[in-house]
Formats: structure tokens, C-alpha cells, sequence
């Protein structure tokens, strides 16, 4: 097989595109993971029909993401000998260490896809850093980036890189599938915002439940929806809030991918206050319901898909300022219905095939240079 891609799991945002990649090369690919899914993942999804390896592993499971380390791959590479190969970027497995000194070993080229930046890693360790440093130095030929952002974070720890070497592959949602389950329904936007993703410190939920409590004074009700799951003392930290100041709420917990239409199209505001994403493909599900977004500068997907007054808003975490600016939505409904719009519009031009077309761009490039 002339072409590799080599990932840690699949994921409902990249296993679609990799089908779309197997589909344009007619087979010629070879898609592998090293585990089915890890533990802390709840979503379920239906895979893609190309075939796939999904590896047997040995998990290593301290506090921190879980580790991987698949023996097979030695076999795999030296029976394959890809001429190309487009490897997840997730540095802490030992699998995917291994993958990169056997394909320099083998003279195989390497496309790295990842889909952090430098905001999402403000607070990284030395050695975490040194590691970036030695993977986009020395294993690089071809970078694949899900945002600007993270095309930036590789020119950071490598500043050689030219741009011919660098392509995007947004993170996307199921735009097609979102279209046609909402498509003809008039939406009743029962609650006035919402909350959606895991329920982590890192996404601030208990900001979340105060800034609904102050709507709540402000303007005498405050109607809050919350799916996803988590941390229980964080769930019951909301809840307490929720009481306390009288914030009628709904938790709906985990939300299987068919019914999530259904759910984005009930709430007016989708409220994202993260210290720290990637993405957030939240942001795309949101918009495709035509739900404006509110989020911090710390999601890439600010100033690509978020644009700020335009179909969405991107503030501080400051709670009096984020009560003032959904007061003033919600009230003015002629300004939401703008908003609205241009989400709609906007999330259309962020699709598998867009993402699946920087993998063959990246591919084709390498393979004028093998």
C-alpha cells in the first residue's frame, strides 16, 4: 500500500474524512488505529465502510490521557513499507513514537496532522515543548493543521518550514446529516441558552450556571439547557446555582449524534466559555441549528468559523459582561436573527470534503517528493 494513515482513535470528525480520503483514492490507503476508543469518550457513531486496522494495544492508564503502545506496528510497517504516511500527532502515545523512527528508518515521507495550538498549550511542560520541537523538526515533511492556528504552532517549534508544506484540514460536523434532520422545521427555541461538551473544569460549566443566574436577576428568567456529561461535583455545583437563584434548567446528559439536531435547534444561544480548545465542534453543531455561538479567545475556531459581531460573540470570562451581551441578544431579536443567519451561512463552508482535500493535498505533495 502506497499510503498510511496512522491515528490514535477514530473520532466522529475524522473517521468521515478518512473515508472521503479512501474514496478519492480509489483504496489506496491504508487507514490504521492504535485503540477502538478511549475510556473517557461516550459518543457513539457509526464508522465509515473503507476498511480499517484497529490495532491491539497495551493502555497504560495514569492521571492524564491514556497511553498506547501497540507492538504490531513494527511488523506492520515493515510488511506495508508505505512510500507516504499521515501520522496523528499525539505525542503521548509510545506507538506513534515508534511509527516516526521506523518510517525515517524506511525512507517513508511523513504528513503530521494535528489539531492543537499555541493558545490550547499556553501551559505545557519543558519536556512536553522539547517534544514538539524534535517531532516538527525531525519527522515533518508535510503539515496538516485543523485550524491557521495550528499551521502557526508548527512554524513556532520549526520556523524552516515553507508554506508549500503546510495544509488545512478543518475539524468539522456532519453538515449534510444536520441539514436535512432540520430542514423544513421551524425550531422551538424553548431555552434561552445552553451548554454542550463534557462537563470539565476546562470548560468552565459552573461560569456557565452563574452567568444564568444573573440573567436570571436581570431580567426575571432564565430557561438553561445542559447536555453532556462529567464531573458529578461540578454537575452538582450547577445544580446548586440552579436552585439557589431559581434558573430553570434541563440536564439532557449525553446525547447520541442522531438526536443532536433535535437539541441545538431548542435553545436560542449556545454559551462555550472555554479556557482552552482545540476547536470545539460544538461551535459547527450550534450554527448548523442556526444557534450564534458565545465563547472566549481560546478556541481556534475563533476567527475562522466564530467571526465576533458578525455570527457570534467572543468575550472574556467575565460574568457581568457575558450577562450584558446575552440581556442584549435576547432582547433584540431582529440582531439574533442576523447572528443566526450568518451562522448558518458561515458552518457550510466547513465540510468533510474540505478537510478530506488537505490530506490529499498533503499526500500529493509528498509523493513529488519521494
Amino acid at each position: 500500500m502506497r499510503r498510511l494513515i496512522l491515528s490514535d482513535t477514530p473520532s466522529p470528525w475524522r473517521e468521515p474524512v478518512f473515508e472521503r480520503v479512501y474514496n478519492s483514492l480509489r483504496g489506496e490507503v491504508q487507514v490504521v488505529y492504535l485503540n477502538k476508543i478511549e475510556r473517557r469518550r461516550l459518543w457513539t457513531f457509526d464508522f465509515g465502510s473503507h476498511p480499517k486496522i484497529i490495532m491491539r494495544c497495551l493502555t497504560v492508564r495514569i492521571p492524564g490521557p491514556e497511553r498506547y503502545f501497540n507492538p504490531g506496528i513494527i511488523p506492520l510497517l515493515l510488511r506495508q513499507r508505505p512510500k507516504v504516511a499521515l501520522i496523528s500527532d499525539s505525542l503521548k502515545d509510545p506507538t506513534i513514537w515508534l511509527a516516526f523512527l521506523i518510517c525515517r528508518a524506511l525512507r517513508i515521507k511523513i504528513a503530521l496532522l494535528d489539531d492543537s495550538w499555541l493558545g490550547r498549550e499556553r501551559h505545557i511542560n519543558a519536556l512536553q515543548k522539547f517534544a514538539r520541537y524534535c517531532t516538527y523538526n525531525f519527522f515533518g515533511d508535510a503539515f496538516v493543521g485543523a485550524s491557521r492556528r495550528t499551521l502557526e504552532l508548527f512554524k513556532y517549534y520549526n520556523h524552516r518550514i515553507a508554506e508549500k508544506q503546510l495544509f488545512l484540514s478543518p475539524l468539522v460536523a456532519d453538515n449534510d446529516f444536520f441539514n436535512e434532520q432540520l430542514r423544513g422545521k421551524e425550531p422551538r427555541r424553548r431555552f434561552d441558552v445552553m451548554f454542550s461538551g463534557r462537563i470539565v473544569q476546562e470548560k468552565n460549566p459552573v461560569f456557565f450556571a452563574d452567568v444564568c443566574a444573573k440573567v436570571k436577576l436581570r431580567v426575571g428568567s432564565c430557561h438553561a439547557l445542559i447536555i453532556g456529561d462529567g464531573q458529578n461535583d461540578l454537575k452538582k455545583a450547577m445544580c446548586d446555582i440552579f436552585d439557589r437563584y431559581g434558573v430553570d434548567y434541563e440536564f439532557a446528559g449525553f446525547i447520541k449524534h442522531a438526536l443532536l439536531p433535535g437539541f441545538y435547534s431548542q435553545a436560542k444561544l449556545l454559551l462555550f466559555p472555554t479556557s482552552g480548545d482545540c476547536w470545539g465542534v460544538v461551535i459547527n453543531e450550534a450554527m448548523l441549528a442556526g444557534t450564534p455561538v458565545i465563547t472566549t479567545r481560546w478556541t481556534a475556531a475563533e476567527g475562522e468559523l466564530l467571526l465576533n459581531e458578525k455570527n457570534g460573540l467572543v468575550l472574556p470570562l467575565d460574568e457581568a459582561v457575558w450577562t450584558d451581551r446575552i440581556v442584549e441578544l435576547l432582547s433584540n431579536q431582529e440582531k439574533w436573527e442576523i447572528f443566526s443567519r450568518n451562522a448558518q451561512q458561515k458552518v457550510q463552508e466547513f465540510t468533510f470534503e474540505r478537510a478530506a482535500a488537505g490530506i490529499l493535498a498533503a499526500f500529493s505533495y509528498m509523493e513529488e517528493k519521494a
